[in-house]
């Protein structure tokens, strides 16, 4: 099958929207040297050909592109790995590489709104990137190797080690992946399993996610494993994939995913996927999860996962990744109410235990004075600020406006925004409009803006506990992934 014809028979009605839908946002200032404003992908159609004993790749990934102004050449992030053939509608273009850009020259300039089919061969052996946001720490992004297998952990900018990419946050797409393996090896991607087949001896396992996605959530392992399927209370299918010797109670535990969508959902509205899974690392160097979309990432380790865990990546799947934020600088969008959600779950049954919780994490805020929510550095990204002050900032806001009027305003950022992003100020906007309450404006400010810490509604006199104060136990947050908050994490 062509690649036109495979982007027909998998997504035409998808792709026609894309096409239709509204511009990517302009390069996100965090990391300037990623991404390019003057194009937007519609959708990947990304194929590749894996030795999990090598780690080494065959890719060829076809792009849907439409340009957003006249366009006599354009750039797509791309890691590494040697480039043998572009094409532009299917004429061979030009192309040069300076450091992690692969710069392309179509035969003839495309016009404004005009559509390019991009299509890059290349191959290699993928090199994660260094991660950004801990410049004092040796730590990477991107596709990993380890054993006889591979993963992908690319938050917050390292798609392009395994395929060509507008690596900005705004700039969403439709994907197909098709990932041959070995035979007894499996290929586990974004989305929805199509299917998968016998090829030249290997076998090739199809995977599309046709809900838009943002590129760091894009996701491919390739391991020996173990699947197992389930379908939640509502229906859903849940996977869970994880290497042979993993325990069943370690499965049950991913499983439960199931029973928390279908509790989610009762509060922020249906699940927005086609399927949800789970694929599980057990390479050592591993030890944070990931939400990449619709197939949260993992680490093995010696006892069941958490139940605080596998709600913070589940709820994450409505926010951060459904909506997504447009930019890096609010990322308490994402991490403060996947938090939010782990205090939600474990204390779903006792109201008085949630909100001695809440309380406490608020004390935590008050006792380290953390700064504002929304973030002025890359390094801050992953602090307590996202994940804490961020769940505060919306425990203030529930008191505000109340339990009806919060899970409301919730449900519709949840489906008014689906598939898209979301700023700050959009929220604020949203919670302003669904509440009816002037007064959330300023609130919201305060608590996402300003560094002092405001007090919670209703509570102005309430005096916090003596210190030191315990940080609270939350499972999602990155607890020594970068040096700012390994003191917060011991």
């Amino acid at each position: 099958m062509t690649l036109t014809n495979k982007r027909d028979a998998l997504c035409g009605a998808a792709l026609a929207l894309g096409l239709m839908a509204g511009p990517a946002l302009a390069i996100d200032p965090f990391f300037p040297e990623f991404g390019n404003n003057g194009i937007d992908v519609v959708q990947y159609d990304i194929d590749l050909d894996v030795d999990p004993a090598s780690g080494a790749i065959k890719g060829n990934t076809g792009l849907t592109i439409k340009a957003l102004r006249r366009t006599t050449s354009f750039g797509l992030d791309l890691h590494g790995l040697d480039v043998t053939r572009v094409t532009v509608n299917g004429r061979a273009a030009s192309f040069t590489r300076t450091g992690g850009k692969l710069n392309i020259t179509p035969g003839r300039p495309v016009p404004a709104g005009g559509v390019m089919l991009v299509d890059v061969s290349y191959g290699g052996i993928p090199e994660a990137l260094a991660d950004p946001t801990a410049p004092q720490d040796e730590l990477f992004l991107g596709w990993f190797k380890y054993r006889k297998a591979t993963y992908v952990v690319s938050e917050p900018v390292g798609a392009s080690s395994f395929f060509p990419a507008n690596d900005e946050p705004a700039d969403k797409a439709f994907y197909i992946f098709n990932i041959t393996v070995p035979e007894g090896f499996t290929g586990v991607a974004n989305g929805v399993l199509v299917g998968s087949k016998p090829v030249d001896g290997k076998r090739r396992f199809t995977w599309a996610m046709l809900e838009p996605m943002t590129t760091w959530l894009a996701t491919v392992h390739v391991n020996k494993f173990r699947s197992d399927l389930s379908r939640a209370p509502d229906g859903t299918p849940i996977r869970v994939y994880a290497p042979f010797g993993i325990p069943q109670s370690h499965i049950d535990g991913y499983a439960k995913a199931g029973e928390m969508l279908t509790y989610f959902e009762t509060l922020i509205g249906r699940y927005p996927f086609g399927s949800y899974g789970s694929v599980v690392v057990a390479d050592p160097i591993l030890y944070y999860a990931l939400e990449t979309q619709a197939m949260s990432v993992f680490p093995a380790g010696n006892d069941p996962p958490s139940e605080g865990l596998v709600a913070h990546e589940l709820a994450h799947q409505w926010f951060g990744n459904s909506v997504s934020v447009a930019k890096w600088e609010d990322l308490w969008f994402a991490e403060g109410l996947a938090t939010y959600f782990e205090f939600v779950w474990e204390h779903r049954n006792d109201p008085a235990a949630f909100d001695a919780a809440m309380l406490d994490n608020y004390d935590y805020v008050v006792d380290r004075k953390l700064k504002a929510a929304v973030v002025e550095a890359p390094d801050q990204l992953f602090s307590d600020r996202t994940y804490l002050r961020g769940a505060a900032a919306l425990y203030a806001l529930r008191l505000q406006v109340g339990d009806s009027s919060f899970f409301n305003l919730l449900r519709h950022i949840a489906q008014d925004n689906r598939g898209g992003s979301i700023t700050s100020e959009g929220f604020i906007r949203t919670a302003v409009r669904f509440s009816g309450d002037a007064s959330v404006r300023p609130l919201l400010e305060a608590w996402l803006y300003d560094d002092a810490v405001p007090a919670l509604p209703g509570l102005a006199g309430r005096k916090a506990k003596p210190g030191p104060v315990k940080r609270p136990d939350i499972a999602g947050s990155r607890c020594g992934r970068h040096h700012n908050v390994r003191s917060a994490c011991r």
